[in-house]
């Protein structure tokens, strides 16, 4: 009409949208999750798959290179059987070779009851296990930069007495794999620090690569490289299991039971020296299970910790086989930086605190930044155990958490005291950094 102007384009998309959605129906809004959690129609059903032969994984990428272990036609004809019996739409699946099972993902009726379901599911004979299927979060926030030098930069590096601990053990012979999101393989302080990347999150996942990034850097950053950042154990190899992708909203990143369990099966199919879970969430049944076996491997495995009292998502590091880690604040001084508190379930392990506040790590496309968390203090202890075990190989994982708590009884943990507490003869900085006399002046003290 003449005098009219015209709507902007992007202005009638975007009524254009908010019509759409209203007229869809129930169902299509509810599939339309947010990325960040797990469908709360979803669950995960399990059926023995033991003595499955193994095969080639076969079409593409990422799993062209893995080897799979074949599901019978008798399990998949049950698996099919029960989605018709329960109504339920297979959504995805897996064999998981370390459990001897076959994992379906199935998403119940809209209007379905899950718990009901999931209940006549644990007792029908045909089904070895069921339950939700549960989201997992990392821990870390994004925090201010700083402006000042490199020595208020590096501060964990004195916190931790690294360079003292580097004199002798940097982590080398010894294989840390971190579940987590993905991670730049390219960057300047990773690479050829990184032994494989294998992803299992979700295909129509957005992909982040910043907090695995992060973690990796914690953990095994280049030493010596005139560049960037040193990591604890600069000469660990670090296997990247990317289960996690990025959150729709904030910082961090995301996972479910189903992509965790399948990157936890593959780390088992070569288990590593250490497994770092810097993530958290519900106590999940089959992630547990898996979690046990890695422990019957000999595997240490470092989680991080909630600091939050009574937090209900403190899995896995509510574990009794799992080293948990919390992050270390000023007024933990008083506590001798010992996890004493009532957030500790009874029975399980008090927490081991390390720094997790205002600490550099890499991101993607070869920068830096400071970010705090939980998951930053899990890499910490990864990356002190990798230099323990690179020292003493044989240290059994019981032994592992017994040093740990050993030395932050006797003050605040750091890498040094850790081997001094396995190896005494060692020199860390309380004996380095004293005053060094001329010897034919005697004893100053005298």
């Amino acid at each position: 009409m003449p005098g009219m102007r015209p709507i902007p384009t992007a202005f009638a998309l975007l009524v254009f949208g908010l019509l759409l959605t209203a007229l869809l129906p129930d169902t299509a809004r509810a599939d339309a999750q947010s990325p960040d959690a797990a469908n709360d129609r979803d669950i995960l059903v399990t059926f023995d798959n033991r003595g499955a032969r193994m095969s080639s994984a076969g079409a593409g990428p990422p799993y062209q290179n893995r080897k799979r272990y074949a599901v019978s036609a008798k399990v998949r004809r049950i698996a099919r059987r029960i989605a018709a019996d329960y109504s339920l739409e297979e959504i995805d699946e897996w064999p998981i070779r370390s459990l001897g099972i076959y994992c379906s993902v199935f998403r119940i009726p809209a209007g379905g009851d899950p718990e009901a379901i999931i209940t006549r599911l644990r007792q029908d004979s045909r089904v070895e296990s069921a339950q939700r299927l549960q989201a997992f979060e990392t821990g870390t926030t994004a925090a201010e930069r700083y402006d000042d030098t490199y020595a208020g930069l590096q501060h964990v590096l004195d916190e931790l007495d690294i360079a003292s601990a580097h004199r002798y053990a940097t982590g080398a012979g010894v294989r840390v794999a971190i579940v987590d999101s993905n991670v730049d393989a390219r960057h300047e302080d990773l690479v050829g620090r990184l032994g494989r990347v294998s992803r299992f999150e979700r295909p129509d996942a957005k992909i982040e690569s910043s907090h695995g990034t992060a973690v990796a850097s914690v953990i095994g950053a280049r030493a010596n490289n005139a560049r960037g950042m040193v990591g604890i154990a600069p000469d660990a190899m670090i296997d990247a299991y990317v289960a996690c992708w990025s959150r729709e909203r904030g910082q961090g990143a995301v996972c479910d039971s189903f992509t965790l369990l399948k990157a936890l099966d593959a780390a088992l199919e070569d288990p590593p020296d250490i497994l770092n879970l810097s993530l958290n969430g519900p106590q999940d049944p089959l992630v547990s299970r898996l979690l046990l076996k890695a422990h019957e491997l000999g595997v240490v495995i470092v989680a991080a910790k909630p600091n939050d009292t009574g937090s209900a998502h403190d899995f896995p590091a509510s574990m009794g086989e799992v080293i948990a880690v919390g992050v270390r604040r000023d007024a933990d001084d008083d506590n001798d930086g010992y996890d004493d508190h009532d957030n500790n379930e009874p029975g399980s392990r008090a927490a081991i605190l390390a720094p997790g506040e205002q600490i550099l790590v890499a991101i993607p496309s070869n920068d830096y930044e400071f970010r705090s968390g939980t998951s930053l203090a899990a890499a910490h202890v990864s990356g002190m155990t990798a230099l323990l075990l690179s020292l003493a190989p044989e240290t059994e994982s019981g032994r592992v958490t017994e040093l740990l708590e050993q030395t932050q009884r006797a003050g605040r943990i750091d890498a040094c005291s850790l081997l001094q507490m396995q190896q005494t003869d060692l020199e860390c900085r309380a004996l380095v950094e004293q005053p060094q006399g001329d010897p034919s002046e005697g004893d100053p003290s005298e």
